[in-house]
């Protein structure tokens, strides 16, 4: 009896092959979701494992040998129990040609953001170290295909957090940054441009939340904390051996103004770095539009309203994002 073969075309919108290489990097003896083996005496998908039950050496060597002749599937309907595990090694993802565009983009979000609350929750060197790989991979998925940012932009946080707000702000920086530099792009500009707003809101988490939740009218020294988080942030990144300016100036400079009227330093017009400049859009964009009192918000009238404010914020900068909204969607966690 002839054995048949796998017919990736039928299976591809209910289910996905599990390469070798995920397969590896899943707990040895317990996976987290159920998978499927395909049956080729009878052309089927069928039940291989259930998720959380125990495998023995000889079920883990079965399952690689199966793996490896391509016969191993999960469900989509597993996907985010899948993005999860697989977030925790995201270089994977530029690997795993079985995920569709939009599951690698859901990954690449749940990753990043997760690693982005883990840093500002303890920001030591090895979640920084965990951080910055991740950050890496984005960048080099894009440097691969600059059409990709269609799709990051496609599937932005609409709820408030700072890890989210980080993300977004990441994500229309590098396209606004991908577009005023075309032709002359260097990969690592964008490296530091990408970790400098993603880590960008890092001095704010060290504010104490009683300042920040407080209803009466603060003390100098609390209003001191919260003007000068920027600086905060940026002195643990250098501590951090983050040095440079790009990645410096994301911290230092997203509350700058070119009137000269933001925050910490007071800086004006050409003082601020184009970074500074690019960062301080895109934070206020992502602040104005994520907010708990801005649901709802009309995000063409959110960039109209910077584009109008030009003695705060950078006019071409702010045109190119004028241009960018209309692609630009929001989606749940």
């Amino acid at each position: 009896m002839s054995s048949k073969q796998i017919d990736a075309e039928s299976l591809n919108e209910e289910f996905y092959q599990v390469t070798p290489d995920i397969l590896e990097s899943f707990p040895k003896f317990r996976l987290p979701l159920n998978l499927y083996r395909f049956k080729e005496d009878i052309g089927q998908l069928q039940p291989y494992y259930y998720a959380d039950r125990r495998l023995d050496q000889n079920m883990q060597k079965d399952l690689h040998n199966y793996s490896r002749k391509g016969q191993i599937f999960v469900a989509r309907s597993d996907h985010k129990i899948y993005a999860k595990h697989i977030s925790k090694q995201l270089d994977l993802v530029l690997q795993d040609r079985n995920l569709t565009t939009e599951e690698v983009v859901y990954i690449i979000r749940f990753a990043l953001t997760e690693k982005a609350s883990d840093f500002f929750e303890q920001p030591v060197p090895a979640a920084m170290e965990k951080l910055k790989k991740d950050s890496l991979v984005l960048t080099q998925y894009l440097w691969e295909d600059r059409s990709r940012l269609e799709n990051l932009l496609k599937m932005l946080h609409q709820e408030y957090s700072w890890a989210r707000l980080c993300y977004n702000s990441t994500i229309l920086g590098l396209a606004l940054f991908m577009k005023m530099q075309e032709d002359s792009l260097k990969r690592r500009a964008m490296d530091n441009l990408a970790l400098g707003l993603l880590t960008h809101m890092l001095g704010m988490t060290k504010v104490p939340a009683f300042i920040l939740e407080k209803k009466t009218r603060l003390s100098r020294e609390e209003q001191d904390k919260i003007t000068n988080y920027p600086m905060t942030g940026a002195n643990i990144m250098r501590k951090l051996d983050v040095l440079e300016d790009v990645a410096l100036n994301c911290h230092l400079e997203h509350k700058e103004l070119l009137d000269g009227s933001g925050v910490p330093r007071g800086l004006k017009g050409a003082e601020i770095s184009l970074h500074g400049r690019l960062a301080a859009l895109v934070h206020a964009f992502c602040e104005y539009s994520l907010r708990p009192d801005a649901k709802g918000q009309d995000l063409s009238r959110v960039a109209e309203c910077l584009a109008q404010a030009q003695n705060k914020y950078d006019a071409k900068l702010s045109s190119s994002l004028q241009e960018l909204v209309p692609q630009v969607q929001v989606a749940p966690d």
